[in-house]
């Protein structure tokens, strides 16, 4: 995940991303938002890309910041919050020291810890837990390893509906996700063109207990309809469980 590769796909963001603020069922990000928003409270977003949630938070919270390292993102970001002056919107690497970083009440990252790299992640996590105040939260979202392998699960039973035998059916479903056994233990898996990091519901709580120092209040599911995991028209026997994302939410001591 390099700054390049999202610079030159900033132009299809919108069009190619499937965003948990946007295309999550129930809206579960801002119900999760919804719990901590006050007025006198501060806000970061940590990896906002194009801001699209960013105008949600300005009418939440006193100030609101925007931190993501592709200035052509960023760019994008400063046009849909031209207007809004409780909105600071800035180009950080957040897998670097963010030490210079304002402190916050709510720490929010949707869909941006995804790096490969182990100890770029991990920067990621324990910098964005540094810069939440004593008592305050962290709304973290990100891919489902589970929901992945269930996505699997549900397109090789829609080739037996088709009347394959199950054999086939198996060998008949696309896993160009999965690269290598090494990564796939790690939870790296290819999506679109990009190694992208998927966590397990366990791995989360104990990343958030171990190595970010915050007490863990919630690990939640949130549903995408089918048309996100699937290129094709989906049968209308596919519904529930749907496929998800999971969201934690964490409190700092």
């Amino acid at each position: 995940m390099d700054v390049n590769y999202w610079n030159e796909f900033a132009h299809e963001y919108d069009e190619h991303v499937i965003d948990a603020f946007t295309y999550g069922r129930s809206k579960t990000v801002g119900q999760q938002v919804k719990r901590f928003a006050a007025p006198d409270k501060d806000v970061a977003d940590f990896g906002c890309g194009p801001g699209k949630m960013l105008p949600y938070l300005s009418e939440k919270f006193r100030t609101v910041y925007g931190y993501d390292f592709s200035d052509k993102l960023l760019e994008a970001a400063h046009k849909r919050c031209g207007e809004l002056k409780n909105v600071h919107i800035a180009q950080a690497d957040l897998s670097q020291p963010v030490d210079h970083l304002p402190m916050v009440d709510l720490a929010v990252s949707l869909n941006a810890v995804l790096m490969p790299d182990p100890e770029l992640r991990m920067n990621f996590l324990r910098g964005m837990a540094s810069r939440i105040k004593s008592g305050g939260h962290l709304i973290l979202n990100v891919p489902s390893v589970e929901s992945l392998l269930y996505s699997y699960f549900r397109e090789t039973e829609w080739w037996r509906r088709m009347g394959n035998p199950p054999r086939e059916a198996e060998a008949l479903v696309d896993a160009s996700y999965i690269i290598q056994p090494s990564k796939t233990a790690q939870g790296v898996f290819i999506r679109g063109t990009e190694p992208t990091k998927h966590y397990l519901r366990e791995e989360l709580m104990v990343l958030a207990r171990d190595e970010m120092g915050l007490e863990v209040l919630d690990v939640l599911k949130m549903e995408y309809d089918w048309k996100t995991e699937m290129e094709d028209d989906v049968p209308d026997w596919m519904g529930e469980p749907y496929p998800w994302d999971w969201i934690m939410v964490a409190k700092k001591p």
